[in-house]
């Protein structure tokens, strides 16, 4: 006997596969939507979870460059540099 498991109903306003295929091929141009659309599920969902908190990450910072010099005494300033250096010494 062969089981199979039914698909899980989409709860509406989901992205289409394609469009998931898309934007997994816009993070990462060295795939095409044919070689993304062969690719096991899991795997896109971890490009995607990857892509969106390297995004997040780097808007992140971008907000923190501008707010910096405006923090008091600019002591922002100094916090944002030491965390850098921080990170390039990895």
């Amino acid at each position: 006997m062969i089981v199979k498991a039914e698909p899980i109903p989409s709860k509406g306003g989901g992205q289409k596969k394609r469009e998931v295929y898309a934007e997994v091929a816009y993070y990462y141009p060295q795939y095409t939507l044919e070689e993304v659309q062969n690719l096991p599920a899991r795997d896109i969902s971890l490009l995607l979870q990857t892509a969106r908190r390297l995004k997040a990450m780097e808007n992140f910072n971008l907000v923190q460059i501008v707010a910096s010099p405006h923090t008091k005494k600019g002591q922002g300033v100094k916090k944002l540099s030491d965390h850098y250096k921080k990170e390039a010494q990895k």
